[in-house]
């Protein structure tokens, strides 16, 4: 742009000087180049201070490096181990447990735990699981500790709690539910931002009793390549732009029949960031070619339509800020019955377009 105004600067000067002649023309041009010559590096800075504005920001650290520097799951899963755990054994005096609940979290998300505890955690045996961040992890680890001791709901394991390392979470998730509780039918893995509805967990369950890996699927996916997003992953990880199909990392569940194979054999599958597509679809589908099942009522999305049927509906939803769960729980209870709900309109002619209602 200024080299274009330059250039249409001198020009004007050929025409000034063929027009009044080389005198007069000195005279009149004298004081147009002293202004430009004063102003030039005020109109340079600013120049340069605009363009640096609009460029876009960088994008964000991905945190990426260990990938580069070792893949393998065993490897790190040999070097990490709980620090925290709760005081007494999940499972040690059942015979017999239907399904176990681990919620992925991380410190700083204190308010999302208070959430869950407070809502459908009351009806069903959960953990949350998490590792430490940020720099005054001391500081941080009293915290975690004298929460844990008071509601001896909390698995901390010692490796940097980080959306890049989801995939090894999950897998010390894998690690401990097999340690800790072997008789749980079906491990549900999830976050602390989604609404579990136990009573319909329960009929989900039920009705998919053979179901080897269950959620709601994800089909012919096309995997992000953009740095700016969270969900990135660089080719030099996975070469294929797109997924057949997998189970959404908000919440899958895993039969207690399959979670050791799962676990073992991710030991032999490089490791990508991306949780879900590695052990639903890397892991499970391509190497152990088990059947991932799908239900809509395990949802990754939140309904734009804040209806108590709605919620009633669903085994899960995704995406809640701490208040908004409450508000939706309390939905959930106002019903009348909280196993089958007041819901028949709903039932008998709405529910087949319910997830239209569903961001």
């Amino acid at each position: 742009m200024f080299i274009l105004m330059l250039k249409i600067l001198i020009r004007k000067v050929f025409l000034t000087v063929k027009y009044f002649g080389r005198p007069k023309c000195m005279i009149l041009l004298l004081p147009v180049v002293l202004s430009v010559l004063l102003l030039w590096p005020t109109v340079w800075w600013f120049a340069e201070e605009t363009s640096l504005a609009l460029l876009p920001p960088p994008p964000p650290d991905q945190n990426l490096d260990h990938y580069r520097r070792n893949r393998s799951l065993l490897h790190y899963m040999t070097q990490i181990q709980a620090i925290i755990e709760p005081s007494s054994a999940p499972c040690a005096t059942l015979d017999e447990v239907p399904v176990i609940i681990l919620v992925s979290s991380a410190p700083s998300r204190l308010d999302n735990r208070m959430a869950v505890r407070e809502t459908w955690a009351k009806h069903q045996p959960t953990y949350f699981v998490l590792g430490l961040s940020g720099d005054d992890v001391d500081e941080q680890l009293v915290d975690t500790y004298i929460e844990a001791k008071q509601y001896s709901d909390m698995i901390v394991f010692d490796f940097r709690d980080h959306y890049q390392n989801l995939t090894l979470k999950t897998a010390l998730m894998m690690r401990w539910s097999l340690r800790r509780c072997p008789q749980a039918q079906f491990l549900f893995k999830t976050d602390d931002d989604v609404l579990v509805n136990p009573w319909t967990l329960r009929k989900v369950l039920k009705e998919n009793e053979d179901a080897q890996l269950l959620g709601y699927s994800k089909n012919d996916t096309y995997l992000h390549r953009d740095e700016y997003t969270k969900w990135f992953i660089p080719r030099w990880l996975l070469g294929q732009d797109q997924v057949s199909r997998y189970l959404s990392g908000t919440g899958y569940i895993i039969s207690g029949d399959y979670l050791g194979k799962i676990f073992t054999t991710a030991a032999r599958v490089p490791m990508v960031n991306l949780e879900d597509v590695y052990f639903t679809y890397l892991v499970a589908r391509q190497e152990l070619g088990l059947t991932l099942t799908h239900d809509r009522r395990l949802s990754p999305y939140k309904p734009w339509l804040k209806l108590s049927c709605l919620y009633q509906d669903m085994a899960s939803i995704h995406s809640f800020a701490p208040e908004e769960m409450i508000a939706a729980w309390l939905k959930i209870q106002g019903l009348e019955n909280e196993e089958t709900g007041n819901c028949w309109f709903f039932d008998s002619y709405l529910k087949e377009y319910s997830e239209l209602a569903l961001f």
